[in-house]
């Protein structure tokens, strides 16, 4: 089953590679599309900007802009919807808005998703997967980013109970509400409890995700699950929140289920295989730790797939399906005719493997007969071989008669007073004239073999 999984795996990754281009804006379309919508279904007090027409086109607009450009574009509307609330709510967004950019922007400009996809996951009640993914897949500094989003979703409910408060109090004057809106939204505590306590999962699990240790990942998920099953607990004591436990648990659990997927879609490695390595160079020394991916390449190489599903069958054929259906009587003959052909065939198939046995030893046995060509240059090699040792001792005792000649020219000089000159024995020069005639002649003894060599070669 896990292999078939990873098959699958491989193969979505090969398509998203292969279409990025046009899948990566049809997402952000698909994205902004939602958030559009989910904004102005929630909050949908300026009836101007809900139509569906001027979504698509921001959400077009948006599918070839950066990721931030959604999160602009949504605080944009929902800037829009306060300010048909009343001025006070949009000047208290805004305020918002602003310090949680500032935020934002300086420290995990990147995680644009986490600030889109908390709101939405709070609506659809599974707000415990957003931090745990991030901190599984993103940084530290992701912590920011979840907790904006949380904040966002917050505020925005918030306003929506405040502005059904005033209409029914009727409350009118501008800076009584003002006023009330900061400091419901700064004594909000269920808002501040969540965001602390998302802030504290995503940093708690990317710290023991970092660990070098086995099965890092599936710890962490379970110490991000408590952490935050603690944290808000502790909170709830503390301040008093209407947080349900009930929901918090199963909340966490399926936060748990959704984030081993994305663990298998990112990191599935096998630790049954890890290496420790330890080496150095000239400032350092290194120890690492290897631990191989699991990929569809290596997938019945692995140690630990005892799930590998069994070699598929071959479909049975048509013509097997007709025999199924005769009668067992027909096919007990058809099995003892076959049996008696196989039996008359194996006396002759014995014969044949036994004259094959006898050519192969014939063949072993029988030494090698040599062709003309062969012997030629064998007999060749020898000649040549003669001639090479009677030309090396020519050319020693060629160089032996020279260096005698040269002692008794020397003796000769040595004789002869300085008075008279100098003469050449005949003698002598007539042996070097002797001597040279010979090594030209060797020489070109030399040369009529080696072409002769090389004819017989080519």
């Amino acid at each position: 089953m896990m292999t078939k999984l990873r098959e699958i795996r491989l193969q979505v990754v090969t398509f998203l590679s292969k279409f990025e281009a046009y899948l990566v804006p049809a997402g952000k379309f698909i994205t902004a599309m939602i958030v559009f919508c989910i904004i102005n279904a929630k909050f949908g007090y300026m009836k101007s900007i809900t139509k569906f027409p001027l979504v698509i086109i921001l959400a077009l607009f948006c599918s070839f802009m950066p990721m931030s450009m959604i999160i602009i574009i949504g605080a944009l509307l929902t800037l829009a919807h306060a300010y048909a609330i009343g001025i006070e709510f949009a000047i208290v967004l805004a305020v918002v808005y602003v310090i949680m950019f500032l935020l934002f922007f300086r420290f995990s400009p990147k995680d644009s998703f986490a600030v889109i996809l908390t709101p939405i996951c709070f609506m659809l009640k599974i707000p415990y997967v957003i931090p745990m993914s991030f901190g599984l897949v993103g940084s530290a500094s992701s912590a920011v980013s979840v907790a904006c989003g949380t904040i966002v979703y917050y505020v925005l409910s918030y306003m929506t109970k405040a502005a059904k408060a005033f209409e029914e109090n009727g409350e009118t004057d501008l800076l009584t509400r003002l006023r009330a809106l900061l400091e419901g939204i700064i004594k909000y505590k269920e808002m501040i409890v969540c965001a602390a306590a998302f802030a504290l999962i995503v940093i708690v699990v990317y710290l023991v995700r970092r660990m070098s240790i086995n099965y890092a990942w599936t710890i962490a998920m379970v110490t991000g699950a408590l952490t935050g099953i603690l944290t808000i607990l502790v909170g709830d004591i503390m301040y008093k929140t209407d947080i349900s436990i009930v929901g918090l648990i199963f909340g966490t659990i399926l936060a748990c289920g959704v984030v081993k997927v994305i663990q298998f879609l990112v990191f599935d490695v096998d630790y049954s295989r890890a290496e420790k390595v330890q080496f150095e160079d000239d400032d350092y020394y290194y120890y690492v730790k290897a631990v191989p991916k699991i990929t569809a390449g290596n997938i019945r190489d692995n140690a630990d797939a005892s799930d590998a599903p069994k070699k598929a069958k071959p479909k049975k054929a048509p013509k097997a399906l007709a025999k199924k259906d005769k009668s067992d009587d027909e096919l007990k003959e058809k099995a003892v005719a076959a049996a008696k052909e196989r039996r008359k065939a194996e006396p002759a198939e014995a014969e044949k493997a036994e004259a094959a046995e006898e050519e192969v030893k014939v063949v072993r046995t029988t030494a090698p007969k040599r062709t003309p060509n062969r012997q030629k240059m064998i007999d060749v090699d020898k000649e040549f071989s003669k001639e090479r040792a009677a030309y090396e001792a020519r050319q020693a005792e060629i160089a032996r008669r020279r260096a005698a000649a040269k002692a008794r020219e020397e003796r000769l000089r040595v004789n002869l007073s300085d008075d008279e000159p100098t003469r050449v024995v005949p003698e002598v020069s007539a042996e070097e004239d002797s001597e040279l005639a010979m090594s030209q002649r060797m020489a070109y003894q030399r040369r009529k073999l080696e072409e002769r060599l090389n004819r017989n070669d080519e």
